[in-house]
């Protein structure tokens, strides 16, 4: 058998007995890695707000209104 080339452009040629198997995963499990990306993303966002809106809470800053906008 013999492996598929790279040409000089960069496309991978592939002899006409190569044949390529396909990795294909199962609905469920392609719905758990969203699922867990997605609670992820939602976590990371939601304590950075929460963590920056405690901060700019407490900082003592003083009223907005006095920076002249």
């Amino acid at each position: 058998m013999e492996l598929p080339r790279v040409n000089a452009v960069g496309i991978v040629e592939r002899p006409d007995d190569h044949t390529q198997l396909t990795r294909t995963y199962s609905l469920r499990l392609r719905l758990v890695a969203a699922l867990v990306l997605a609670t992820f993303a939602t976590v990371s966002v939601a304590t950075t707000v929460y963590s920056l809106g405690a901060y700019c809470l407490t900082s003592g800053t003083g009223p907005i209104g006095l920076l002249g906008f």
